[in-house]
């Protein structure tokens, strides 16, 4: 054990990225929450559907094959889904709300929202 501690929850099990386990499955949680509160679904034939008639990135327009491969090894695709309306802001996990983005892309759109995008209830 090295003595580490996160900041911001104290537990001491970090993964090979030195990303806390423990604040990592809360925000899955949370997310898996928002979810299932916000409703909608879509299969697996569905989105292979959705990926086939998407040629390139919905946001930047490159074409798959122009996309740098993900620097994790773990990851084989250089597409995700991305939704159209955030699940934060509302949005639905339904197909007619996804998109095939690239990943700089969607990281990119995402990056920071947790930090920007609050419930009414946290405003003062």
């Amino acid at each position: 054990m090295s003595g580490r501690q996160c900041t911001k929850c104290g537990s001491v099990r970090f993964n090979s990225n030195s990303r806390c386990m423990d604040c990592r499955n809360a925000r899955a949680r949370r997310r898996n929450e928002r979810m299932k509160a916000n409703g909608g679904h879509h299969t697996v034939a569905e989105w292979r559907s959705l990926l086939a008639a998407s040629p390139c990135c919905a946001e930047c327009g490159r074409p798959w094959e122009h996309i740098p491969r993900r620097p994790d090894p773990r990851y084989r695709f250089v597409w995700t889904k991305g939704h159209k309306v955030h699940v934060t802001a509302g949005g639905t996990n339904d197909i007619s709300n996804l998109q095939a983005e690239c990943y700089q892309c969607n990281f990119r759109k995402n990056a920071g929202r947790s930090i920007r995008v609050r419930p009414q209830s946290w405003l003062g």
